[in-house]
């Protein structure tokens, strides 16, 4: 396995752990249980298994590649999906008669989309990993 491909691993499970958090906060916090997406923080740690050892090659070409489509796939996916919300929240807001968007919505939103970008980058960089046909 890769030093990309653990960091991918790592991202993943840190951002399930960030929603299991946030999913055992919310009947308890409510819309305040946005705090337990702090465990994202985490996904910092990543660059641990990015560090030199000695005179080995860390991450080559087709790391920086993966990494640069996963990265793609992610963003994309996910300001998509933002833009599609925020259109739908802003138009079920105006049907409704409100005429505008909870902020604890745009919060959330955010939140989520910081979970939902990490998280499929990590799922499109081990997919692309596995698919190789000389993994290394």
């Amino acid at each position: 396995m890769s030093v990309s491909e653990k960091a991918a691993w790592m991202q993943l499970i840190v951002c399930l752990a960030a929603i299991a958090v946030v999913t055992l906060l919310l009947p308890w916090l409510g819309h305040r249980a946005t705090a337990g997406f702090a465990l994202l923080a985490l996904v910092t740690l990543s660059a641990v298994f990015y560090r030199r050892r000695g005179n080995r090659i860390v991450v080559d070409e087709r790391d920086m590649e993966i990494e640069r489509r996963a990265t793609s796939v992610a963003v994309g996916t996910t300001w998509v999906g933002l833009i599609t919300v925020l259109a739908s929240a802003g138009m079920w807001s105006n049907y409704s008669g409100v005429h505008s968007v909870s902020t604890v919505l745009l919060n959330w939103l955010i939140w989520l989309q910081f979970v939902a970008c990490f998280g499929i980058k990590a799922i499109a960089s081990i997919v692309l990993y596995r698919s190789q046909q000389h993994a290394a």
